[in-house]
This record gives structure tokens, sequence and C-alpha cells, in this order.
């Protein structure tokens, strides 16, 4: 009984390599659905070409970089070099002297820290995050109050020899 349940497992073993072999010897090596693709032709073909797209996503982007950068630089000169272009994620500090304009964009924080100025633009000028109230054009600022624009160009006009505002947004200086 040992004898032919041992013969039983060698053919069976032997009919069952010789079905792998043959699946194996006739099957092809991919298919348009599932594609083999071999090291040559991921070194060859394939690399190359992801190379060459990431070169051209590279050089589009390094394009749009510096036409922002003439942009803002035509911007700064268009305002006679007087300009400042403030960055919007952070506050600067500002100095200025009596009757210079301070001319924000539309949500641009101002504080006035040090002497004295008065809102500028058209009603209301600015509006006051600290008491909740709006001013008008001509409307003294208070120190450590905090001002936000809310109509293009509107801003501040300083009525002192010193004045330090902190501001955070676009702003030009004239």
């Amino acid at each position: 009984m040992r004898k032919k349940l041992a013969i039983s497992m060698a053919v069976l073993s032997a009919v069952l390599l010789v079905s792998g072999a043959s699946i194996l010897a006739f099957a092809s090596p991919g298919t348009q659905d599932d594609p083999f693709i071999t090291l040559g032709y991921l070194n060859s073909v394939f690399r190359p070409q992801v190379m060459s797209d990431v070169r051209v996503a590279e050089q589009e982007m390094v394009a749009r970089f510096e036409a922002r950068i003439a942009q803002l630089e035509a911007q700064q000169a268009a305002g006679g070099g007087q300009a400042a272009i403030g960055a919007a994620d952070r506050f600067h500090v500002v100095t200025l002297t009596r009757d210079q304009t301070l001319s924000a964009s539309v949500g641009t924080e101002i504080m006035l820290r040090i002497g004295t100025a008065e809102a500028t633009g058209s009603v209301p000028a600015l509006v006051n995050y600290t008491t909740g109230n709006t001013l008008s054009a001509g409307s003294a600022l208070v120190t450590n109050h905090m001002y936000l624009v809310t109509i293009e160009g509107n801003g501040l006009r300083a009525t002192a020899d010193t004045v330090r505002v902190l501001v955070r947004g676009n702003y030009t200086v004239s």
C-alpha cells in the first residue's frame, strides 16, 4: 500500500511539474492589460522620459517664478522708487515722515505705534478692530489700536515728524 501511495505521489508530482513547466513555456511574457517590463526598458526608455518631463516642469516653474519677480519689480519701479511692497504674511515696521501717505490693499492690517496719523481714503477709511468702529478720512488713529483696510487704496497720512506703524499686507508709501 505504501509503495502504491509513493508511486501515485511521484506520478502526481511529475504531472504537476510537467504541466507547470508547459504553462510557463507557452505563456506570453506580458499583455497589453498586464505588461511585463524589463530592467532594460526602465533604464533606456522609461527613466529618460520621466527625467525629460521633470526638466520641462522645472523650466515652466522657473519661468513663472521669474515672470512674477519681474512683475513685482515693475510695480515697485512704477512707484518712483518710493513704493514699498509688503509681504502679506508678516508685519513690517514702516517709518513715515510728516505728510507721507501709506496706501494699502483690501485686508491689510495697520497698527499705529509711534507718532500721530489720520485716516485717508473713502468712507469708511479704516475699521478699528480694537473698538469695532469705523474711521472716516481725516479722523485720528489711536496708538496701539489695530485697523483694517476694507477699500482698496485707503490708509493713513502721517501728521507727526516721525510716525511708525506695523503693517501686514500689501501697501505703498508716497
